[in-house]
């Protein structure tokens, strides 16, 4: 069955805190800098004029050795170290060999769903991270009632052991009475009821770039929209996932769960494309067309059989294809 929420039961026929962006701010040794600048002016001020006795065959009176304070305050300043620049924070996978030529003769499978169009990579070994990009599109609502429209790129949920969990980051737009209202979002399932808004500002146009990533126990997943420099990250829990599928998808989200489960009319968006859409597998990336894993083509269609959207070929560079809409 699937497990349906407010915005999407994104489970193959299939859902989708609130951490803003991480501020960080070097530690300020401001204090540091004035006990320097204190010893160092007491260290230069005059001290107290030598005074003393004949000492052997020479007149010349024998210098006293003064220690003054400042020496002393000097010396026991602690050594300041600056505090190190943290890397500037982008979406994307970590650096890699890379396999940037598609097979040839990859096996490739062909299947449709009521609520998925896109790309799924299947494989026998657990993925360790998943990419891609995309320009937010621009939907035309329906002047009356509700039409929603989501991308996102994802781990497990498509099929076989991984299809119990889902983890899931991207862009949604909803129609409300004829308005549009585009927001970034991430999800975990089973965990999450719903998908859990993302303040990162998002308009038609954008370019969007994501990733997940595993690091230790936990999932690093960041969305970024390239047009604007915003960037938000979080990091999720998502115990038991098998990671065995990556999915680049466009999806008609369901709503009205728990008490009234339906796929929502799909917005009309002409043509979304995908770009960059690439996965760790052993160290390696690759892209959707690598012939380490399956390739599989999915097809949104109601359950009377009419095509809503569709996917194209995979590009000669194995890692962008384009979804075109057809009916919502």
């Amino acid at each position: 069955m699937p497990q349906c929420c407010s915005r999407g039961c994104a489970i193959s026929d299939t859902d989708r805190y609130r951490p803003g962006p991480r501020v960080r701010r070097p530690l300020v040794r401001a204090w540091a800098g004035l006990l320097l600048a204190a010893g160092f002016v007491a260290a230069c001020a005059p001290g107290p004029i030598p005074t003393g006795t004949t000492n052997g065959p020479s007149d010349t009176p024998a210098p006293s050795v003064a220690v003054s304070a400042g020496t002393a305050a000097l010396s026991a300043a602690p050594i300041v170290t600056p505090a190190p620049t943290p890397a500037p924070l982008h979406a994307g996978c970590p650096a890699t060999t890379v396999n940037n030529r598609p097979s040839t003769s990859q096996r490739s499978l062909h299947a449709a769903t009521t609520n998925w169009s896109g790309y799924v990579a299947r494989s026998t070994r657990s993925f360790s991270c998943i990419e891609g990009s995309w320009t937010q599109p621009a939907v035309s609502c329906p002047a009356n009632g509700s039409a929603s429209l989501a991308m996102w790129i994802g781990l497990d949920g498509e099929s076989g052991p991984s299809r119990a969990t889902l983890e899931q980051i991207g862009t949604n737009t909803d129609c409300v009475a004829g308005h549009a209202r585009s927001f970034a979002w991430f999800e975990v399932l089973p965990a999450d009821r719903f998908e859990q808004e993302l303040g990162l500002p998002v308009d038609a146009g954008d370019k969007i770039a994501a990733s997940i990533g595993v690091v230790g126990r936990s999932y690093k997943m960041v969305i970024e929209n390239l047009t604007t420099g915003d960037v938000v990250d979080t990091f999720q829990h998502s115990p038991g996932a098998k990671r065995l599928t990556a999915e680049w998808v466009v999806e008609a989200p369901t709503v009205g769960c728990p008490s009234d489960c339906q796929v929502a009319l799909l917005a009309s968006f002409g043509t979304a494309s995908f770009t960059s859409a690439r996965v760790v597998l052993a160290g390696v990336t690759g892209p959707i067309g690598d012939g380490r894993w399956t390739r599989v083509r999915l097809d949104l269609e109601s359950r009377s059989g009419i095509v809503k959207s569709k996917p194209g070929v995979v590009a000669r560079d194995g890692a962008s294809f384009a979804v075109v809409w057809h009916h919502r």
